[in-house]
């Protein structure tokens, strides 16, 4: 009964997720999006180092033939003569993975001192909770600018620096919604019928909050991409010639006056329709969730 219960639910978890055509199509998107950069990396020999010296600035043509297949330098070359699509691929795979990873931390670890602080009544939780807080007056790039001045330029210490950053923001969002939902009648009930605190919280608080939780984790890994590619801008995350979005459009600032604009926009366009696209998702997620639940 379970196993159907489960299979019913997410099944009308997809039928309202797909009558918001926007969610949808952006999702379609998302894995279209990871499907290329997966496949470009496997099935295509891409060098983002390699320096043509006879192809500078190279503009985008795409053409195909049988004999040839399809033309080299799809999206052109840079100053360099460097592939722009082979530096995008693998800009877009550190910068998406770096920035998923920082989301991921400091979800895990804000929501851990949140919602225990939330649940048990400690002095060392709500001293931790209060420091945590407290670190959030900054905003989250330029703690995240100090962090990594401390750590060395790398996208690395780029992702730690972003996730110690977004941890406030996440603790005081888990505890703030860990404690007005203590207070409503069905968890009094629950724990009056003798559930215990773990329980209470897996069995009744969490599936109540879980819609909330999705959209902050996806409001924190497009904070956490904007502030990568904030931070490769300022040439404090990727390291020389190390492809990343954010440093993509750095090095090249000055090619916008040559009329190369291409080398910008490209870079540019991915990190903005990647950020629309996971945000509309998200939005659609937490309406499908609700309207599930209703």
């Amino acid at each position: 009964m379970s196993e159907e219960k489960d299979t019913s639910r997410g099944q009308g978890f997809i039928q309202v997720l797909h009558s918001n055509w926007m969610a949808w199509y952006a999702m379609w998107f998302l894995v279209a999006y990871f499907l290329l950069v997966a496949g470009s990396m496997v099935f295509i020999d891409l060098n983002p180092y390699d320096q043509q010296t006879m192809d500078f600035f190279r503009p985008p043509r795409i053409s195909f033939s049988f004999s040839q297949g399809l033309s080299k330098f799809i999206l052109g070359t840079d100053d360099l003569g460097r592939d722009v699509y082979a530096r995008l691929i693998y800009g877009a795979r550190n910068t998406f993975l770096y920035a998923l990873a920082a989301a991921v931390i400091s979800s895990l670890a804000g929501g851990l001192v949140g919602f225990l602080s939330a649940l048990y009544s400690s002095r060392l939780l709500n001293i931790i909770r209060i420091l945590v807080s407290s670190v959030r007056s900054y905003t989250p790039v330029i703690l995240a600018f100090a962090i990594i001045t401390v750590l060395g330029p790398s996208l690395k210490n780029a992702a730690v620096a972003i996730a110690v950053s977004l941890i406030p923001r996440f603790t005081l969002i888990c505890h703030e919604i860990t404690t007005s939902e203590m207070k409503k009648e069905y968890i009094r009930a629950v724990m009056l019928d003798g559930a215990g605190t773990l329980a209470m919280f897996r069995l009744s608080l969490f599936p109540n909050i879980r819609d909330v939780l999705i959209i902050q984790f996806t409001k924190h890994f497009s904070m956490a991409i904007l502030d990568l590619t904030a931070l490769g801008f300022l040439g404090l995350s990727a390291e020389a010639q190390e492809p990343e979005l954010g440093s993509m459009i750095a090095e090249n600032m000055d090619m916008l006056y040559t009329g190369n604009y291409w080398i910008i926009a490209i870079p540019g366009v991915a990190i903005i329709s990647f950020v629309i696209a996971i945000n509309i998702l998200s939005d659609g997620i937490r309406n499908a969730l609700h309207r599930e639940n209703l």
